[in-house]
């Protein structure tokens, strides 16, 4: 569909993200889903508001994470949709192997930023492959760290699908019955 006849979309996404934890020397298996919302000005940045869940799991810890926040797309040849995103949300982190006695896990603020490109393979489905760096800061842990050091930058990659709900502007006169 054209940019100029399209008003807003919502587009939902899934897929796999490899990440590495910045705990140790593991990488995690994660898969995360999520929904964004784009409007279509006529200009040729496209303002999106993005909301997404992520979880990734291995034998030494597991990190989950819920966020939303803005993203900015750019429309390449009506089939190419390269974006950057800022996110920011909540997200908690359990310890399969606790690192000292009585504590099993953690909670703290997300941020994060990255992008990626959207890239429409079908009518309506498109593959997605992006990279975030994200900021955890878990704050002090008694007698292990001095307060608010206690800090984590995870890295994450997703490559996954893409499912969008067009909908489009009312021009013609039928429109409006």
């Amino acid at each position: 569909m054209a940019t100029a006849s399209r008003g807003a979309q919502f587009t939902v996404f899934a897929g796999y993200m490899p990440t590495e934890t910045d705990y140790g020397k593991s990488t995690l298996n994660g898969y995360g889903a999520g929904l964004d919302f784009t409007i279509y000005p006529r200009f040729f940045l496209k303002p999106s508001i993005e909301v997404r869940g992520d979880l990734a799991n291995n034998g030494l810890v597991t990190e989950k994470d819920v966020l939303v926040g803005p993203r900015l797309q750019m429309d390449v040849r009506n089939r190419l949709h390269p974006y950057g995103e800022f996110l920011i949300g909540g997200g908690e982190l359990g310890y399969h192997i606790s690192p000292y006695p009585d504590y099993t896990g953690d909670r703290s603020r997300v941020l994060a930023y990255g992008g990626g490109i959207d890239i429409d393979v079908g009518r309506n489905f498109g593959a997605k492959f992006e990279f975030q760096q994200r900021s955890w800061n878990l704050g002090s842990n008694p007698g292990v760290t001095p307060a608010g050091t206690y800090t984590l930058s995870p890295r994450m990659a997703m490559v996954g699908v893409t499912y969008t709900i067009p909908f489009r502007k009312l021009n013609r006169q039928g429109d409006f019955r």
